[in-house]
């Protein structure tokens, strides 16, 4: 009984919730209204030419993201690094792979050489771990920056990933009763060649994209102003059109989520749209610049350290100890770079910008630190070890 009373108060709940919600919305579509037939001349010429420069910061914006998509310094040292540096080194460590500590004899040797393998391999693997990580969250970056689950205007559950710079329709209220509107609407679902041209499939594509999406969603997808029913009632789609294909026209419109918005809704959006683009712009133009240090950082020690492994006059195990704890001390620092030069003219006096560097901008850091820290501890114990073994 008492589940019972529980379950239908939780539903009582959701009802009004439900109900508080489609009364705001309703209010606020009323007051709309009345807002767009009071709009004059001079504000909508103002919403238009402010659309018009946004599209331009946007298309900057997306140049900017595609220069650093083609990451050509990635690009160039990753290939290097692990082909020429990487199984270098490796191959130079099992060639050494020997009981180092004869003295201790074959189990303790055996065991304290383990040890050392250790304390010089977690370096070297952090070594390529910390750069490929770098490269993994560039890349999530990327594809948060490029793709998005939500858009308003469009149903709170409808979660299908989308395009985050949308299609544009025409704005409604743009034209008296809007006329405008209805005639390119009629347009479009006037010949059956008009609708193959936005839809370049087979039928057996086009069921296999669009009918699954519209069933799965439960018609969410399309958008309210593209609704079957709607488009008969008013005589906007030719009677030679199909339903099927009416519905998959719309749902296509829902998947690039170009919805049917007045202008000032219109304007709202590219604020949110500009707003959300630099967030994740800066944050992967960012972390490409501290992936870029971390494989160039990588591959310098690398390059520096193999000629002397080559070279038998030096202590092979006691040169990787050290030049991977140099490595290791070095890290933090390096990724700290970019937010110095930032700070450049403040750099008298740390704690002034410290406080002030939201953690988007260092989650990259913020995860490498702690294994940073045990990478400088084990390095430096694998010193102490291959001093032991070389001089001892």
């Amino acid at each position: 009984m008492t589940g019972l009373f529980v379950y239908r108060n939780l539903l009582s709940r959701t009802e009004s919730v439900v109900m508080t919600t489609q009364s705001h919305t309703k209010t606020y579509t009323q007051e709309l209204q009345s807002f767009e037939e009071a709009i004059t001349p001079d504000e909508r010429n103002a919403m238009r030419a402010y659309l018009q420069r946004c599209e331009v910061r946007l298309s900057t914006l997306h140049r900017i993201a595609t220069a650093f998509i083609g990451g050509a310094g990635l690009l160039l040292l990753i290939p290097v690094f692990i082909k020429d540096a990487f199984d270098s080194i490796m191959q130079i460590m099992l060639e050494h792979l020997t009981n180092v500590y004869p003295t201790l004899g074959t189990t303790g040797g055996w065991a304290l050489t383990l040890v050392l393998y250790a304390m010089i391999g977690f370096p070297l693997l952090l070594s390529l771990a910390i750069p490929l990580y770098g490269v993994y969250l560039l890349l999530k970056d990327v594809v948060h920056f490029y793709f998005t689950i939500y858009m308003p205007g469009f149903p709170a559950n409808l979660l299908n990933p989308t395009f985050a710079l949308t299609g544009v329709a025409f704005s409604v209220d743009e034209s008296k009763d809007q006329r405008v509107k209805r005639e390119v609407m009629r347009y479009q679902y006037n010949i059956q060649t008009r609708m193959d041209f936005m839809l370049p499939f087979s039928q057996k594509r086009r069921a296999e994209y669009f009918d699954s999406i519209i069933a799965d969603t439960e018609g969410d997808i399309i958008p309210e102003s593209r609704d079957l029913k709607k488009l008969r009632d008013n005589e906007i789609a030719s009677i030679s059109i199909k339903d099927q294909d009416v519905e998959r026209f719309g749902a296509a419109f829902g998947i690039a989520r170009s919805l049917d918005r007045p202008l000032v809704q219109e304007v709202a959006m590219t604020e949110m749209s500009l707003v959300r683009h630099v967030l994740y712009l800066r944050r992967l133009v960012l972390r490409y610049v501290k992936t870029l240090l971390m494989f160039i950082w990588t591959t310098l020690v690398s390059f520096t350290m193999l000629p002397v492994l080559k070279d038998d006059r030096f202590p092979t195990l006691l040169v990787m100890a050290l030049t991977y704890l140099v490595w290791s001390i070095a890290v933090m620092p390096i990724m700290g770079l970019p937010i110095q030069w930032i700070y450049r003219h403040r750099q008298e006096n740390v704690r002034d910008y410290r406080n002030h560097v939201d953690r988007q901008l260092t989650m990259f850091e913020d995860g490498t630190r702690k294994v940073a820290m045990v990478s400088v501890v084990m390095a430096s114990i694998g010193v102490v070890l291959a001093f032991f073994a070389e001089y001892a």
